[in-house]
């Protein structure tokens, strides 16, 4: 994973997980089976560009689909 799977995404909304990031490492830690030492430095590199993005430390990005009825996500 070299964050080219994000490459073509144009996110329209962005969650700020900075209070929640901790946790969020810890439970994808706690599944040693999907080798967390392989993917997490990933994550963690796009969480943080994300966050850069929203103007926050950490989030995540969402391309809301154009049929979508919600209007909006929750924060």
């Amino acid at each position: 994973m070299t964050g080219a799977q994000t490459q073509l995404c144009s996110p329209s909304v962005f969650v700020d997980i900075t209070a929640t990031e901790a946790r969020k490492r810890a439970s994808c830690y706690a599944h040693q089976s999907q080798n967390p030492e392989e993917f997490y430095a990933f994550h963690d590199m796009m969480n943080r560009f994300r966050g850069m993005e929203a103007g926050v430390k950490f989030a995540e990005a969402f391309a809301r689909h154009p049929q979508s009825e919600i209007e909006t996500m929750p924060s």
